[in-house]
């Protein structure tokens, strides 16, 4: 597997990351075979939640992704369980490898309620402080690589004007974390996020989160800001949310931009993660 660097971080992650939210979040899925509705992801029989995979399945899951060598893991309070799945999996797996092994990312403002597949977004300092010692704590880790802003479609208003990302960069000045940064909507948002966020480095590198895809290539300038900035870019929806009807073309076309750390695809098959794996190395 390809290692690149994460921006000015100092640190390397995998071209190919793995994102988690179907190991813990069970409503308001959106990719291919997910009935979503008032009640949320149904079964086939469309009348419960779908299960989550076991613990055995996320370990498997994990070590496919070790054995693949693939280091970057990206979760999120938003993700349901996956946090505290994650932390507890790996604490008796011992890191599989130990800590030092895997990168990863966490996000803060973005809360989801299983009950009745509502997401809740707060932007406040205090927040987003609680949210950061939350998740340390259900990850059962002492920092986390980095820390997102997972925006609601405000970029501007959390940048600017909601001080999280200033919180944040405390928090990395205390050892919480080692990068900060904001998973955007717009490319207002990511190029203005590139420009704020430059400003916390070198001491607090940056990372932004982009949607890009061969059918959306709309935050294609935010990625070259990065690169010019030395900010980390992580991408989302490569596959478009598993709709891409070439996912091998799709992650070739990801990857091939210099100024992409790394592109995270959300999985609980060992197969699928081997499949994307190739295809990433088949640059």
């Amino acid at each position: 597997m390809e290692m690149r660097p994460l921006g000015s971080s100092g640190l390397w992650v995998s071209a190919l990351g793995l994102g988690t939210v179907k190991i813990g979040r069970r409503r308001g899925l959106k990719y291919p075979g997910a009935q979503v509705g008032t009640a949320g992801l149904l079964s086939p029989s469309g009348s419960e939640p779908a299960p989550l995979p076991t613990d055995e399945q996320v370990l498997a899951l994990l070590r496919c992704a070790r054995d693949e060598e693939i280091n970057l893991i990206d979760t999120a309070p938003a993700y349901g369980v996956a946090e505290q799945r994650l932390g507890e999996v790996l604490a008796r797996a011992d890191w599989l490898g130990g800590r030092d092994r895997w990168v990863l990312t966490t996000k803060v403002g973005e809360e989801f309620d299983d009950q009745d597949a509502r997401s809740s977004f707060h932007f406040t300092p205090e927040h987003a402080r609680m949210s950061v010692e939350r998740s340390l704590r259900r990850l059962r880790t002492d920092h986390v690589d980095a820390v997102l802003v997972h925006s609601d479609g405000r970029d501007g208003w959390i940048i600017e004007s909601s001080g999280v990302l200033d919180v944040l960069a405390d928090l990395a000045r205390k050892g919480l974390t080692r990068c900060i940064g904001i998973s955007i909507k717009s490319v207002e948002g990511g190029l203005l996020a590139v420009q704020r966020l430059s400003r916390f480095a070198p001491q607090v590198p940056g990372v932004v989160m982009v949607t890009y895809n061969p059918e959306q290539t709309g935050e294609r300038p935010v990625i070259d800001a990065a690169a010019r900035h030395g900010v980390g870019v992580l991408v989302k929806k490569g596959l478009s949310s598993g709709h891409a009807a070439d996912a091998r073309g799709s992650i070739r076309f990801v990857l091939s931009h210099p100024g992409v750390s790394s592109l995270v695809i959300g999985t609980t098959s060992p197969s699928h993660l081997e499949a994307n794996a190739r295809a990433s190395r088949a640059l």
